[in-house]
């Protein structure tokens, strides 16, 4: 069995996180996830721009409601707390109350992970996004894509850092930094707990993290390929047939870098970008790429995952994977002490 300060801190069985993929839903992967025996999160939900009319933090909040009720072990939730995210401060207040009201609750939703944003947040009335979630017994994490910003959670008095490198799926950061480079640049820099992102496939995955320091791993991509997940067949099983070079980094809806699944879309995109089509043009014509893929399951729209689809090459469930996950990692640092000659 692998256990670690993730495991203590989380109250989960293994030391792996279901990575918040916003707009899409990760309900019912989250649930999975937990049940599973690692930390399922909620994700940042799109609203309007997944053509939902409900107002953001309501549909988080009745998201919370179905994990809850769905779990009896712990789980989190993914709020971006970028400057074009107007409705963080909203979903996190959301968070707080629901929390603070419901003793059940609270030994359940453990912690807020934010992301594409400063740590350092947070309004004038309530404070630091983590001062605020601390007043509610909630744990606060934050993704980082550089040591730099690894250093700032800290300063943000974040529990700890999620150190994604460019690797990764959807939106990433500007520099293309890799993660076993910002792995080992963040543990060296901070003094709080570093969790490897980007690139997390298996055991193999689990154990490098491990052994370069970090307290347990974040799983995207490679938790989207599970029959448990809310994604549509047509997109998980368009990562069984891919390699290590078919994604693409292009502009998101957010940033001018998200990694793509190379396919007609992109093609497309490109296409569009070359001709200098205006914003409004481009903008419609992401989201009718995102309409095709999460809403159809179309392998010709928008598919956002990392560089770890080379690595896929079936949809188990999450159950299976994280079992088969472990039991490789256990293996594998089982086997590490032979290289060392006394």
């Amino acid at each position: 069995m692998i256990h670690t300060e993730l495991c203590d801190m989380l109250n989960i069985k293994h030391p792996i996180i279901q990575a918040g993929m916003g707009p899409f839903s990760t309900k019912l992967l989250a649930i999975a996830a937990s049940n599973a025996g690692i930390l399922g999160l909620i994700s940042h939900s799109g609203g309007p721009l997944m053509g939902l009319e409900k107002p953001v933090p309501q549909i988080m909040s009745e998201a919370i409601d179905e994990v809850a009720k769905k779990t009896k072990t712990p789980f989190g939730v993914n709020v971006r707390v970028a400057k074009e995210q107007p409705d963080a401060r909203k979903c996190i207040a959301m968070i707080c109350e629901k929390v603070q009201g419901d003793s059940d609750l609270a030994k359940k939703l453990r912690v807020v992970v934010t992301s594409a944003g400063d740590p350092i947040g947070g309004t004038k009335k309530g404070g630091l996004w983590a001062e605020q979630l601390h007043r509610a017994g909630i744990l606060h994490f934050h993704v980082a894509a550089a040591t730099r910003h690894a250093l700032r959670v800290q300063k943000a008095g974040c529990d700890a850092v999620i150190a994604s490198g460019y690797e990764a799926g959807g939106h990433i950061a500007l520099n293309p930094v890799h993660t076993w480079v910002l792995l080992q640049g963040a543990v060296k820099a901070v003094k709080i707990p570093v969790i490897a992102a980007g690139g997390m496939a298996d055991g193999r995955s689990l154990a490098a993290a491990l052994a370069m320091g970090a307290v347990g791993i974040q799983m995207g991509t490679r938790m989207i390929a599970t029959s448990d997940s809310d994604f549509k067949a047509n997109y998980k099983e368009s990562f069984t047939t891919a390699e290590e070079n078919a994604t693409v980094v292009l502009p998101g809806f957010f940033s001018p870098h998200c990694r793509y699944l190379a396919n007609e879309w992109t093609e497309g995109l490109e296409e569009k970008m070359a001709q200098n089509t205006p914003d409004t043009e481009l903008m419609k014509y992401k989201a009718e790429g995102r309409y095709l893929a999460a809403e159809i399951g179309d392998k010709r729209g928008s598919i956002l995952c990392g560089q770890v689809t080379g690595l896929i090459k079936d949809v188990p469930t999450v159950k299976e994977l994280v079992d088969r996950t472990i039991q490789e990692a256990e293996e594998i640092l089982k086997n590490l002490p032979k290289y060392v000659k006394s």
